[in-house]
């Protein structure tokens, strides 16, 4: 995925992201100058007797209207930034997937592409727009604020940048105590922690996330800025600082921490950023290392051995063991119709099973080239037409090109989806002949729907939730 990023930003997104940073730099810049500003002000509103700093809350109108400038024109630009990176990640999602076999995605990995795909857009579309402002500001407003200080009170700069250091310090302790895989000694009462399962696609097993991360960086990252301030407080209030000028540092030195406080609660949020984006790359990158190569076997007999399918913690198939003699008709009936579309898939090799194995005259139908399943492999199914279509064809003549297409195809395997549009079937008598010439002397496995004539068949498998049953065929 890193490589992926460095594409997008080699071939267009360089330009733009060096613009958006100066903007950044720029905003952070003029943030810094206005907290300046504010010690003067906050002086002479608190000094009795003293006339209303006009200028100086003059000064501060005009930076704050400059500032806000390069923020809204930021912000777009951070947009457009996040979209083109979407944009990158799902060309490098369809690319992959498009270069394998869809047999080499499992149910499991494909669930799991499909919804790190989803948080990776939000990642994607955060990164650039509103994570990277606060890490910007943390570091440029706090040097911009002790450079100005050090032309101003030279011992208020060393002090400022000594607060920085304390928290910077704390900052980069608690993300490494927060980002660990393993639990330092003593350090359990700190987190609570979960197992997670097995990683099939090369995670680490057992590593531990913290459940207190924000609040604990919160906290800590507090607790710095207030030494920090106190240390301010202390200095500033000898006995040549007056009391107003005190408290107007002490404003200062809060102002001036708080963007760091700001991207340390950004911490955790950058770490599942990291995360989402390498288990995606992961994810892209896993599949066979060789393509499917076994040609068609020589006999079309076809076995479930103990086939099992499950998607997250929903099984949808258990435990599925029958045998389909070669050239015989098998009708699947049934409830769900979700789960006889599944052993569809599995039989085509469109979908690979979560355990068992699917075997095609004793070859595992996920090691067949693809090329010989296109061509001794046929899925028939009335072709929905187009929205852009002008006139387009009823179903029973959908039904009757794709029949037709697939005699002359001359398949040795097929599956007949009639889940939809089964009854045209009733109304076309054709189509019945049409359907008997296909499946004859041919291994077929036909879905029915409600109102669909099926043809002779050798048996039935009878789905019933997540198992099937075999029996033999009722005769008519």
């Amino acid at each position: 995925m890193r490589a992926v990023l460095a594409r997008y930003l080699q071939a267009s997104g360089t330009r733009a992201l060096v613009s958006l940073l100066m903007f950044l730099v720029l905003g952070a810049i003029t943030q810094g100058i206005a907290f300046t500003v504010v010690v003067p002000i906050a002086d002479d509103l608190l000094t009795p007797d003293t006339p209303v700093p006009w200028p100086w809350i003059a000064v501060l109108v005009a930076i704050t209207v400059v500032y806000s400038v390069l923020h809204y024109r930021s912000v777009p630009m951070g947009n457009r930034i996040g979209a083109d990176l979407v944009t990158t990640l799902h060309r490098a999602v369809a690319d992959r997937a498009s270069a394998l076999p869809t047999r080499s995605l499992g149910p499991v990995h494909a669930d799991r592409l499909a919804s790190l795909n989803g948080s990776a857009v939000v990642v994607l579309m955060g990164l650039p727009a509103h994570v990277l402002r606060p890490l910007v500001a943390a570091v440029v407003t706090p040097l911009t604020v002790i450079v100005i200080s050090v032309f101003v009170e030279p011992w208020l700069a060393a002090t400022l940048a000594g607060g920085l250091l304390v928290v910077a310090a704390a900052s980069f302790a608690t993300a490494r105590l927060l980002t660990r895989d393993e639990e330092p000694e003593g350090a359990e009462w700190l987190r609570r922690t979960y197992e997670r399962p097995a990683a099939p696609y090369g995670g680490r097993r057992g590593a531990l996330l913290p459940a207190t991360g924000q609040v604990l960086l919160w906290r800590i990252v507090e607790l710095a800025v207030c030494g920090a301030v106190a240390v301010c407080a202390v200095l500033a209030t000898g006995d040549d600082v007056s009391a107003q000028k005190g408290v107007a540092l002490i404003v200062l030195a809060a102002l001036t921490f708080r963007p760091v406080m700001e991207a340390a609660l950004l911490t955790s949020t950058v770490v599942n950023s990291r995360a989402t984006l390498t288990t995606i790359g992961r994810l892209i990158d896993a599949g066979d290392p060789e393509p499917p190569a076994a040609g068609w076997p020589e006999t079309c007999d076809v076995e479930f051995e103990d086939v099992g399918v499950a998607v997250g913690e929903s099984t949808v198939l258990a435990g599925v063991s029958f045998r389909l003699r070669a050239g015989t008709t098998a009708a699947l009936t049934g409830t769900p119709d979700g789960v006889r579309l599944t052993l569809g898939d599995l039989l085509t090799g469109d979908l690979r099973p979560t355990s068992g194995r699917v075997l095609i005259g004793g070859v595992d139908v996920a090691t067949i080239a693809a090329a010989e399943t296109e061509r001794r492999l046929c899925r028939v199914s009335p072709a929905e037409p187009a929205a852009s279509d002008g006139a387009v064809g009823s179903v029973a003549d959908r039904w009757r090109l794709a029949l037709e297409g697939a005699i002359a195809a001359d398949p040795a395997l097929v599956v007949v989806d009639a889940t939809a549009g089964a009854e045209a079937f009733a109304s076309e008598p054709a189509l019945a002949e049409l359907l008997s010439t296909l499946v004859r002397d041919r291994t077929c496995l036909v879905i029915g729907g409600d109102g669909f004539l099926a043809p002779l068949c050798d048996e039935e498998l009878v789905v019933e939730g997540a198992r099937v049953a075999v029996r033999a065929p009722e005769v008519r």
